[in-house]
């Protein structure tokens, strides 16, 4: 069928049986309908109608037909509406691939923010890939977030697309009654066993600030696989974890005790996350809609 429209006319007279009725139902002529059912009755090598001066009746085969036209209109209409929600990225699937800090502090926020905006978006975050921008280029992933630093050092770069998101220091936490709480010089807390997030820190340029300016040269004792397996060990052990200065000021507050508190130095490490895409390939609808969280969160949260 070359043209929907011949089928629109042709329910449209069946059920109201009257081509001036139709016509005023479609918002056109009458004899544009006389035509188009005209049209379909030739193309068929059927005749769908018998007109008098006072009625059109249906045939039998337009009553056959019926049931036929009515869901290929049906089936039209649920194909446009699903091409308009997936090209506005309402409707979709997309897979994230992210390092551990940006997983629970980030990419949370932000798919808090979509689940508002686009219900229906499914979105896979997988958390832990020794190397999410390899990830990326082979296609196990449609977009990835991670940090400019081990970006910049990645083989995988001249063939990605960067977009900044977000900048912010890193803090020292440990439990409230820490030994070294309250102690006047870094040495004395950093003299505690350190927690990162194993998939932020191996191999991550942005730790050689932090390994560079300590005297002797301080690593961490403990990689675990998530920043709230750092705070839990922190919490409790002796233990000093680093994690996102915003992420600390939301955790921490009078109203939602945690044992635990930030310390006064400052760690002199900075994280600035990123949004990466493969640069040969426009951006799909939904990792757009999936980017624009990302903004409104850090906005709201700001």
């Amino acid at each position: 069928m070359s043209d929907l429209r011949l089928l629109q006319n042709f329910v449209a007279v069946f059920h109201s049986r009257s081509f001036r009725a139709a016509a005023d139902e479609l918002g056109v002529s009458q004899s544009s309908v006389t035509k188009r059912i005209q049209l379909l009755e030739n193309e068929l090598g059927l005749r769908l109608f018998n007109r008098t001066t006072r009625a059109v009746d249906a045939t039998d085969s337009a009553r056959e037909l019926l049931n036929a036209a009515e869901n290929a209109l049906h089936a039209h209409d649920a194909f446009a509406k699903e091409a308009q929600l997936l090209a506005g990225g309402k409707l979709g699937a997309i897979r994230v691939c992210a390092m551990a800090l940006a997983a629970e502090t980030l990419v949370v926020s932000g798919l808090a923010r979509l689940a508002q905006t686009h219900p229906d978006l499914e979105v896979e975050v997988i958390v832990g890939s020794s190397d999410i921008y390899k990830e990326l280029v082979t296609g196990r992933c449609d977009v990835a977030i991670g940090d400019e630093a081990n970006f910049q050092t990645s083989v995988y770069a001249p063939s990605l697309r960067l977009q900044p998101l977000h900048k912010e220091q890193l803090v020292y936490v440990h439990r409230s009654d820490h030994p070294a709480a309250g102690v006047k010089q870094k040495a004395e807390l950093l003299s505690y066993p350190l927690a990162v997030p194993s998939r932020y820190f191996n191999d991550n340029k942005l730790f050689d600030t932090l390994t560079r300016d300590s005297d002797p040269s301080l690593f961490p004792r403990y990689k675990l696989n998530s920043l709230s397996a750092c705070l839990t060990l922190a919490a409790n052990s002796d233990a000093i974890a680093l994690a996102p200065h915003s992420f600390m000021a939301q955790t921490i507050s009078p109203h939602r005790p945690t044992g635990l508190q930030v310390a006064d130095f400052d760690t002199g490490v900075e994280v600035a996350m990123a949004l990466v895409t493969v640069a040969r390939n426009a951006p799909t609808p939904a990792v757009r809609a999936f980017e624009a969280a990302l903004a409104q969160s850090r906005h709201a949260n700001s």
